[in-house]
């Protein structure tokens, strides 16, 4: 308790009165609710409207909802019309109704039953940004060199000769996770890899790439990059790529590989900082996804001008965009739909284009509805997990739920 006593001081001497709410918030979604809630006594006591509302949010956290009911109560005295008050009502009244279920199933209830209200111009809390750099040290001291990559990819600049070194490493690595090799391939075929290396980088790369394709034999959009990206972005589809990508479109699975890597990078933050372990690896999976498999296939598309090659490829577009756009992400939807339009387009196909920009249209309203939520700060570290968990496994179901 003592630690805890001087962490709160320092933090309270280094931020000054007027931003220790935030800092709290900041804690509580991390899931360091001592500190957090000790930072608020004092404002709690003077019925500071941010402390009250970020201590109701830490006793949902805490499964302790006479706690959340006496601070919201307390709250909505003074800030009854506030929105994130409404809602926090809602939650708590949702938790209290089915403590078992899943946090983001709750929220979007509670959102639903509350109305989903505008976003006030100012709100209770600040910008909730749970991650924070990692110390080089406890890199250092990951035992997996996997892990170790992990970590580096996400603190050392494109290019840099150390994140290099350990992309060459983990390509040579055959007891390695997906999402290692994807990270190590990412970085390989980085623009910003120097100029003396990109060949030997390159081929590393794609060796990697073929050898991820034969290990996981029913992944169709790993197939299709090991074709794609064996030859340049303008170079035209051959007959023998067209087979190739025509058979990989058959495979089980034609989806983004979201999943890997995003298990991957939260067990290696989870070693060195499991605050902001969801959220890193959320983030971090962003970056290092393989899109340059789809947008080469655009490419070498519009570079076949043969016309028969042509018919071909714009069908390898559709059923390449119908595939990704039946994924579980927002992400692998827009991709979808972006190549459905390529290839309708190359076809001439004034009808399918008309579908797809309705099917757009749909798709940014859910996102602009499902964001709606989020554009409010809720300090409540099991939500804030299950939110980049559900982002990874079921974002669209999830943001239609939102959008009820």
């Amino acid at each position: 308790m003592a630690a805890v006593a001087l962490t709160v001081l320092f933090l309270i001497a280094g931020a000054g009165k007027a931003r220790v709410v935030d800092r709290a918030a900041v804690l509580a979604a991390r899931g360091e609710l001592a500190v957090a809630g000790q930072l608020l006594e004092p404002l709690v006591a003077s019925s500071n409207p941010g402390a009250l509302f970020v201590r109701a949010c830490i006793a949902l956290e805490e499964s302790n909802l006479a706690a959340a009911s006496r601070f919201a109560e307390q709250l909505a005295s003074s800030r009854s019309g506030a929105p994130e008050v409404v809602v926090l009502a809602r939650l708590i009244e949702e938790r209290k109704r089915a403590p078992e279920d899943r946090w983001t199933d709750v929220a979007a209830r509670a959102w639903s039953a509350s109305g989903r209200p505008m976003r006030a111009t100012k709100q209770l809390l600040g910008a909730i940004d749970v991650q924070r750099p990692i110390d080089p040290t406890a890199i250092a001291h990951v035992q997996g060199r996997g892990d170790r990559l992990l970590l580096e990819f996400g603190g050392a600049p494109a290019g840099s000769a150390g994140l290099i070194e350990a992309a060459f490493a983990e390509a040579d690595g055959v007891e390695r996770s997906l999402g290692v090799h994807l990270v190590a391939m990412h970085v390989l075929l980085h623009e910003k890899m120097p100029e003396k290396k990109r060949t030997r980088a390159r081929s590393a790369a794609l060796d990697l790439l073929d050898a991820m394709a034969r290990s996981h034999p029913d992944d169709g959009y790993l197939a299709s990059g090991a074709v794609l990206l064996r030859a340049g972005a303008q170079a035209p589809l051959t007959v023998a790529d067209l087979a190739s990508l025509e058979e990989a479109l058959e495979r089980n699975s034609f989806a983004l590989p979201v999943r890997p890597l995003f298990d991957a990078f939260r067990a290696a933050y989870a070693q060195v900082d499991p605050g902001q372990a969801h959220s890193r690896a959320f983030s971090e999976t962003a970056r290092a996804l393989p899109l340059d498999i789809h947008v080469v296939l655009s490419q070498r598309v519009a570079a076949t001008s043969d016309s028969a090659l042509r018919d071909r490829a714009a069908a390898v577009l559709a059923v390449a965009g119908a595939r990704l756009e039946a994924g579980a992400t927002l992400l692998e939807r827009m991709i979808g739909l972006s190549l459905q339009m390529k290839g309708a387009r190359l076809r001439g196909d004034a009808e399918a284009i008309e579908v797809v920009g309705k099917k757009r249209a749909r798709l940014t309203g859910l996102m602009a509805n499902g964001n709606a939520f989020w554009s409010y700060q809720w300090p409540i570290a099991s939500l804030w997990r299950d939110h980049f968990v559900r982002n990874t496994t079921d974002e669209v179901g999830y943001y239609e739920l939102l959008s009820r």
